[in-house]
């Protein structure tokens, strides 16, 4: 079991935030905070991950410890922009901006690496930078495509109330307008009317069970 979770446990928990990305519509009362804990958890590995390789002294040369640690910082990030961006968080657009654009510093300074390296040893240093680069890569391909996207799709494609269209224009226009207390509070009175509502649609089908 041990040795199955450490080499899948990466593929877990990508399969895991996007089951659940998709699936807030589902559970709306807690489903944010839910796919905020596994998105975390999938950050927090890569970090993890990125400081176990800095901290190999004996195995890895300190130029490939450092790519790999700030590489896997740069993956960790984009995880947590992309929930950012998927939430309507501010400054979001400005974070995915700053991953990317490590992710594409990683990649050219690993291109570097590569190149300047001897003959004879170009297969062995490729062979250390391809789990790196491929992550790097997706992340870097993932970011961009969240980048593009204006943030009315975002949220129609992975906001918890994405099929409620008054909902949806009440938080683009609180997105747009951050100092707007008026249009904050107008979301915050029709989300917890929204959330009322579940609570009542839950209450009657536990009562229903019971009988």
């Amino acid at each position: 079991m041990k040795k199955f979770l450490s080499k899948y446990i990466e593929f877990i928990l990508l399969a895991l935030c996007i089951l659940l990305l998709l699936s807030k519509p589902e559970m709306p009362l807690y489903g944010d905070r839910i796919c905020m804990v596994m998105f975390a958890t999938l950050a927090l590995y890569y970090l993890a991950s990125g400081i176990l390789v800095f901290l190999d002294k004996y195995r890895i040369t300190r130029n490939m410890r450092l790519l790999y640690m700030f590489g896997l910082w740069a993956v960790a990030m984009i995880v947590l922009a992309v929930l950012a961006r998927t939430t309507l968080v501010q400054m979001n657009y400005e974070l995915l901006l700053i991953c990317v654009s490590s992710l594409f510093a990683v990649s050219i300074f690993s291109l570097f690496i590569y190149n300047g390296t001897e003959p004879e040893k170009k297969p062995s240093i490729s062979a250390q930078l391809q789990p790196l680069i491929t992550r790097c890569v997706i992340a870097f391909f993932i970011g961009i495509g969240f980048l593009l996207i204006d943030p009315y799709t975002v949220y129609k494609l992975f906001g918890t109330y994405r099929s409620d269209a008054v909902y949806i224009d009440k938080i683009i226009r609180v997105y747009e307008n951050p100092e707007d207390t008026i249009l904050k509070n107008e979301l915050i009175r029709y989300e917890e009317i929204l959330k009322g509502r579940e609570r009542r649609m839950d209450t009657r089908d536990s009562s229903l069970h019971l009988q």
